[in-house]
């Protein structure tokens, strides 16, 4: 692929932003990829865990405003389509998506971030939203999303100010999950990856569709779906004798 750099390592597929001269910053044909990948990865239930990152000093600096013109931006645009798009993938991925960022993650890149399952980050990380300082429309959840991760003051706060805040500063108010210096980042998501990968997979999958699909309920609606889903697991009564057997 031209803009990114794709590795396979067992259960694990890792994927690299790759246009560090711009600082890993979106153009269609870098979206395009991703999307394609991933829908390829999809119905591959070899691999279980997806590991995204950027190559050089950024996850990625958003979206390339130099490789898009004002109409790209707007409702129907092509680069709002393919946000939409991932969007919806990164929800029905059944694979543990995780984000391992560094350096510089802004707007579009932030956005993207909101899609994943686990985000994880060094200390020195900027995070930014700066659709108000560049006078465009979120068209990728970012309204919505941000608001239930952080809380909506703080969200606003971010947005109107287009305020930088360090990955302590994410952390501390619930953006990531985790943060780490920068020499251990890697190494900490790949125990984290090991930790996921020693557990049942076909679980994994179940519980993250129960978890997407409650959490757009309300809090009685979701319990509802979690006891009527009958999901049968084909490697509980391994597990069950596996313990009995210690």
């Amino acid at each position: 692929m031209k803009h990114l750099l794709v590795n396979r390592n067992k259960e694990l597929l890792l994927i690299s932003f790759n246009r560090p001269e711009v600082l890993n910053a979106f153009n269609k044909e870098m979206m395009t990829e991703l999307r394609d990948l991933l829908v390829e990865t999809k119905e591959d239930h070899s691999i279980k865990v997806i590991v995204i990152k950027g190559a050089g000093k950024a996850f990625s600096a958003g979206v390339d405003i130099k490789a898009a013109g004002p109409e790209d931006f707007l409702k129907g645009g092509s680069f709002m389509d393919l946000g939409q798009e991932l969007a919806e993938l990164f929800m029905d991925m059944p694979q543990v998506m995780i984000a391992q960022v560094h350096g510089y993650c802004f707007t579009g890149a932030l956005e993207l971030v909101l899609f994943f399952d686990l985000v994880y980050c060094t200390k020195n990380t900027q995070f930014a939203d700066t659709h108000a300082k560049w006078a465009i429309m979120p068209r990728w959840g970012m309204s919505q999303r941000l608001s239930r991760k952080i809380g909506l003051e703080k969200a606003k706060e971010l947005t109107f100010r287009a305020l930088r805040i360090d990955g302590q500063e994410a952390h501390r108010i619930g953006l990531v999950n985790d943060v780490f210096d920068e020499e251990e980042l890697e190494d900490k998501v790949n125990k984290i990856v090991e930790d996921i990968l020693s557990n049942s997979f076909e679980a994994i999958v179940a519980i993250k569709k129960l978890y997407n699909t409650g959490f757009q309920t309300t809090l009685q609606e979701g319990l509802q779906i979690e006891y009527d889903a009958d999901t049968r697991l084909s490697d509980t009564s391994e597990n069950l004798k596996n313990f009995n057997a210690r």
